[in-house]
């Protein structure tokens, strides 16, 4: 049984319930695949929707399939940097209240990747999937917004001397491959075989990352200062690879529903995307630290719904022309993330961030939890063990973002398919940079390993209130010094090309 190959739907749509009812609704009542709509109208092919299409085997007209494919993505990204501030000046903040946020920089990323893949048909309506990405180039940059280059020296201030970093900001175009995936598509109902039912595949990806792992640098690095510094050995003259591999292992699962209606066919599906980190990388050697409230990428969430349109095909000749029209939704968890300020952060030179962050806190409290430890002596002397670094990679609120997609595919013939696309994706403004100075888990670490992490109580004494997080820097974490990315817009457009045996 030949279908129409495999599409995947990642990236992008939302909600659109209501329109799909009411374009199935205007399409009129079920029409068989293979019967003539109206008289002297072509009759229509069988094959269903581009998004719930999966390659099979073992069919007895059709005893294999293989779809390969080969497409170019190019993706645009924008957007606003700006900081919270704590400046006791007029029109900014004073007592601690957060009037405004000021505008930091204007941030561009350009990445260009070859999107290779195959569909193999191992039995009836099942089929694996393979999936290569290939970065081809991918440039970042930080820019003046409003004027903010100007002001840097204030905005950019680090308590301990010079600025966390500067504008204009450069990071290197970075190349390879990030991951490959592999996984399943069965399709448990198919309107092909059974005319009474929708198409509903399930699908599950397991994706592995292989590419060098990312590491935070700075283009425009003196030439005093290595352009991939080392966090753990920041004065090391030896530059790193920039690196192109988030450097985790994930695992995807989605499911879609489509039935046709005529020359309509409405669809709506869900998918989940959880990552992993692998050791080998700046996110996997800070992993699971004592403390950290967070130890993971954010978990991503995705429903969407959308519409086929068929306004043209001719079933003898394996022809016909689709119009898609999407939406979806995602949901992005609290997480862990190479955020747009990656680079600049986790390149700075800042004595703020290069120093290491304590691991533990010991002989931190004085006896029956005085608040000054001076009667006692020195063994009560606040010590600490370090060794944590700062890498870039931040902690970031949980946010949303709405897709919007359209994409046309040609089937010229019996074996052979083009599909060319466009996205727009709006992300929703959120902090990249949260990490909350305690973890209020103190478990049984007791009130010595509190560090920091006390509230001083009625009675003149103190209580733990937790244990310190060593992902929080106070110079970018605190509230009054947080970043933000807002008024975040993505443009997609795509090109591909598939071969059906």
């Amino acid at each position: 049984m030949r279908v129409i190959g495999h599409a995947a739907w990642r990236g992008g749509a939302t909600l659109v319930g209501a329109s799909v009812l009411a374009c199935a609704a205007l399409a009129g009542g079920v029409a068989r695949a293979d019967e003539p709509v109206a008289p002297g109208e072509p009759r229509l092919m069988s094959e269903t929707a581009e998004i719930t299409s999966v390659v099979d085997a073992f069919d007895n007209d059709d005893p294999f399939d293989l779809n390969l494919t080969l497409g170019f993505q190019q993706t645009w990204k924008s957007a606003n940097i700006r900081r919270e501030s704590n400046l006791s000046q007029p029109g900014l903040s004073t007592g601690g209240v957060l009037s405004a946020n000021e505008n930091i920089a204007s941030y561009s990323q350009s990445t260009s990747t070859l999107n290779m893949g195959a569909d193999v048909g191992i039995y009836k309506d099942l089929a694996l999937i393979f999936r290569l990405p290939l970065i081809l180039a991918d440039n970042r940059s930080l820019g003046s917004l409003n004027g903010s280059g100007a002001e840097q020296q204030y905005l950019l201030a680090d308590p301990t001397g010079g600025q966390l970093f500067s504008l204009p900001f450069k990071s290197p175009t970075r190349s390879g491959v990030d991951y490959f995936s592999i996984g399943l598509d069965w399709a448990i109902f198919n309107q092909q075989r059974d005319q009474t039912k929708p198409t509903w595949v399930i699908g599950i990806d397991g994706r592995f990352g292989v590419g060098t792992p990312l590491h935070a640098c700075n283009a425009n690095a003196p030439s005093s200062q290595p352009e991939c510094l080392n966090p753990m050995d920041p004065t090391s003259p030896t530059s790193r690879s920039p690196g192109i591999s988030r450097a985790m292992d994930g695992i995807e699962a989605r499911t879609v529903v489509s039935k046709r209606y005529g020359y309509v066919e409405p669809y709506t599906g869900f998918s989940m995307l959880a990552e992993f980190p692998q050791s080998n990388s700046d996110f996997g050697q800070t992993n699971g630290l004592t403390g950290a409230l967070l130890n993971h990428p954010p978990l991503l969430g995705t429903f969407m719904a959308g519409i086929e349109v068929i306004p043209w095909e001719r079933r003898e000749q394996f022809q016909r022309l689709v119009a898609d029209f999407r939406m979806a939704a995602t949901y992005h968890s609290a997480g862990r993330e190479y955020t747009e300020l990656f680079d600049a952060l986790g390149s700075s030179q800042a004595n703020s961030l290069r120093s290491p962050n304590p691991t533990g806190y010991t002989n931190v409290g004085c006896p029956n939890g005085a608040l000054s430890c001076a009667q006692y002596g020195s063994s009560y002397t606040p010590t600490f063990s370090g060794g944590v670094p700062f890498t870039g990679i931040t902690d970031q609120q949980a946010f949303g973002s709405v897709a919007f997609n359209g994409s046309a595919t040609w089937q010229a013939g019996e074996y052979v398919k083009f599909v060319a696309g466009l996205g727009l994706t709006f992300a929703q403004n959120h902090l990249i940079t949260a990490a909350d100075a305690c973890n209020p888990n103190l478990g049984s670490a007791g009130f010595a390993a509190a560090g920091p992490c006390k509230s001083n109580t009625a009675n003149g004494t103190q209580e733990a209130t937790g244990i310190p997080n060593p992902n929080h820097r106070d110079t970018i974490d605190l509230p009054g010094d947080r970043f933000s990315a807002d008024n975040t817009v993505i443009w997609d457009l795509s090109l591909s090309g598939v071969v059906m045996f």
